[in-house]
């Protein structure tokens, strides 16, 4: 990249660039590593690194149903649900209802994504709820 883009892409004004191309800076290499990439792959590496944002439809899915807030759901409370082998208090079968019946496919795929939960079971468990 060009001075110019390096700017553009993470903010780094040209007089800065130049005294981290001087030899021996500690972020050297770190000058040379951005005048080497190109502005689309610097931006491609950028995109790739920002973290995915937690599925929250699926749980405002199931806890908009429930009054009682004491009863809502966490993500952590609703992803174990998939891996729970005791039998299912009514609030957590209501849950299950609820995202067979109401939860949009696509807010059942990102949660199921988020978390890395295999499909086999997700399907196994929404299968054995009476719907």
């Amino acid at each position: 990249m060009k001075t110019k883009e390096i700017y553009e892409v993470v903010g780094a004004p040209p007089a800065t660039l130049f005294d981290w191309s001087k030899p021996g800076h500690k972020k050297e290499n770190l000058a040379k590593l951005l005048k080497q990439l190109s502005k689309d792959d610097a931006l491609a590496l950028i995109a790739k690194a920002e973290p995915k944002q937690k599925p929250l439809m699926l749980l405002s899915t199931v806890n908009c149903s429930i009054g009682d807030k004491s009863k809502h759901f966490t993500l952590t409370k609703l992803k174990n649900l998939f891996y729970k082998k005791d039998d299912l208090d009514p609030y957590e079968k209501y849950a299950l209802k609820t995202i067979k019946r109401e939860a949009f496919p696509s807010e059942l795929e990102e949660f199921v994504d988020y978390y890395h939960i295999p499909t086999t079971r997700v399907e196994k468990v929404l299968a054995s709820i009476n719907a």
